[in-house]
This record gives C-alpha cells, sequence and structure tokens, in this order.
C-alpha cells in the first residue's frame, strides 16, 4: 500500500485535553477539520477529529512511506536523521543519573535505538507502522507494536523518549500517566514536539507545514506541554527550541510539499551548479526539545 485511502468517517468531539475545558475559539479549518484553541489553557488541537482505532490504521500502514500524511520515506534521510539523533542525546545525557534501561515510543526505523545502544543502554521501543516493526525485529531489537494504552512492562525505565509523538497520542492524559508509572525515581522523559508559538508558526500561520490534523492531533506551546508534564508528577528540567539536521536536497522536499515549486527549482539549481548535495546543517524547525524528571 503506497498510501493509505481515508474512507468517510465519524468525527467525535472531545474536551481540552489538558484543563478538560469545553469552550474553545475557532483557528482554523484545514482540510476539512477544525484547529480549536481552548478559551480557558490556551492549548491548540483538532476538534472533532476522527476515531482512535481509525488513528491507529494510520500509523500501522506505512505511514514513513506515504506522500501524504506522515513522512516521505523517512529512511531515505537516515543519515539526517541519526545526526539529529546523536545531537539530542548528548543533549539529555547530562541529566539521566542511572545508564539503565531506555524505552524509546515511535522508534520508526530504530536511529534512536542505535544511538542508544552505542552509548550502552539496554533499549526496548514501542512502534506501530508494521514495516517498521519488522525492520526492527530484524535487527533484534525488544519491540511493542501495541498502542501504548495497551504496553505492559516488567520493569521501569530510567530514561523514556518520544521525539515527534506527543502530538500524536490519541489518549493524551491516560497515555501521559502510564508514562509516568513506567519511569523509575528520578528518570528521564525527553520529548519534541510542533511549537504553535514558534517563529514558523507566526509567519506561516494556517500554512504552517505542522498543520496535519488527521495525525497531529494537538499543538503544544511551552506553557501546555509544562502544565502537562506537572500534573502528572514531571519538573521541566530544560526547555528549549529544536531542530534537525537538514540539507539543500530534504529542504527542496519539503518546498515542494507544500507547493514553493518555483523556490524548489531554483535551489534544485543551486544544488546542481555548486555541488551542494553533501551540505548538512543543524536547522531550527519550530518545535520544542524538553526534557523531564520524575519527582518523587
Amino acid at each position: 500500500m503506497s498510501k493509505l485511502d481515508i474512507p468517510k468517517f465519524k468525527l467525535h468531539k472531545y474536551p481540552c485535553p489538558i484543563c478538560g475545558g469545553a469552550n474553545y475559539k475557532k483557528l482554523y479549518s484545514i482540510q476539512g477539520f477544525d484547529i480549536v484553541r481552548c478559551s480557558t489553557c490556551s492549548m491548540s488541537f483538532v476538534n472533532p477529529r476522527i476515531s482512535n482505532n481509525y488513528l491507529f490504521d494510520v500509523y500501522r500502514h506505512e505511514y514513513f512511506h506515504r506522500n501524504q500524511d506522515g513522512y516521505n520515506d523517512y529512511e531515505s534521510i537516515a543519515n539526517l536523521r541519526i545526526k539529529t539523533f546523536e545531537k539530542w542525546y548528548r543533549d539529555l545525557a547530562p541529566y539521566c543519573i542511572n545508564k539503565g534501561i531506555a524505552l524509546d515510543i515511535g522508534c520508526a526505523a530504530g536511529y534512536f535505538l542505535d544511538v542508544l545502544q552505542e552509548h550502552q543502554w539496554q533499549v526496548e521501543g514501542i512502534e506501530l507502522e508494521h514495516r517498521m516493526y519488522d525492520l526492527l525485529i530484524q535487527k533484534g531489537y525488544t519491540i511493542s507494536n501495541e498502542p501504548l494504552e495497551y504496553f505492559t512492562a516488567v520493569h521501569q525505565y530510567d530514561l523514556i523518549t518520544m521525539f515527534d509523538v506527543i502530538e500524536h497520542l490519541p489518549e493524551l492524559q491516560k497515555d501521559f500517566a502510564k508514562i509516568s508509572s513506567l519511569l523509575s525515581d528520578q528518570g528521564i522523559l525527553a520529548i519534541s514536539t510542533p511549537n504553535i508559538e514558534s517563529l514558523q508558526y507566526r509567519v506561516f500561520r494556517r500554512r504552517w507545514f505542522q498543520f496535519k490534523p488527521v495525525e497531529h492531533l494537538y499543538y503544544f506551546s511551552p506553557s501546555t506541554l509544562k502544565r502537562l508534564a506537572q500534573d502528572h508528577g514531571l519538573r521541566v528540567e530544560v526547555m528549549k527550541k529544536s531542530g534537525q539536521y537538514s540539507n539543500i536536497p530534504f529542504i527542496v522536499d519539503r518546498l515542494e510539499h507544500y507547493g514553493f515549486y518555483n523556490l524548489a527549482r531554483l535551489l534544485s539549481l543551486i544544488v546542481k551548479l555548486f555541488g551542494l548535495g553533501n551540505l548538512n546543517w543543524y536547522a531550527d524547525t519550530g518545535s520544542i526539545f524538553v526534557i523531564l524528571r520524575k519527582v518523587e
């Protein structure tokens, strides 16, 4: 399956995932979905949205190999993802009291598991997408392909990571409570997620590339993410801007995906003329990187 066909489905209304409020203001209508902002706590989210069961179908069926929604051939940018994960590990490592067992939620092709293993961590993961799950099993990793709410563990974890995952979790409060229970005392939770107060959002507004309402259910700000953490016994150790390693071919692909064809052609020409295909850099993508510690 190269593209997941989206059938007709019934939309469901939900209260604010942070404060439970029922009053909100509509920000945008995108792809037939409303992006709203809670009038009480300012959390932004999709409402109404599709059911949890259909969401799991989206994530299980070639999510990392589709041009629409998801990622476009995730493995083709493996070198960039690995460099990004190596940087993120350097950022979080000083906060880890124990180098024991780590759980990566939404581990995709396992690049961060590879990085952790290189640094002598015992690693496990959760990945729903069938092809990625099979790949991880072939690589010898201990992986679950069940949604987080059904995940069972025989021990706690010294480190849990969710990179570009939290915005997908359909049962946010339940899932966060589960994650907190899985952390050992003084354990670390590291998260990256799109920031709706970022410069990128302020510039592009409704054209912000993170608005993917089929799968991105929530759009956090630093304050709403901090409140969620505190509600579940987690203290903010670090909260800062986040990005990823990029190169010009990757930027060209993103520009084409979002309709900036003339600029994409210009950059492609520059790459060919000056041989810049291997040039890469760490760029702010308008996300938040946060390190949380479980407190007693």
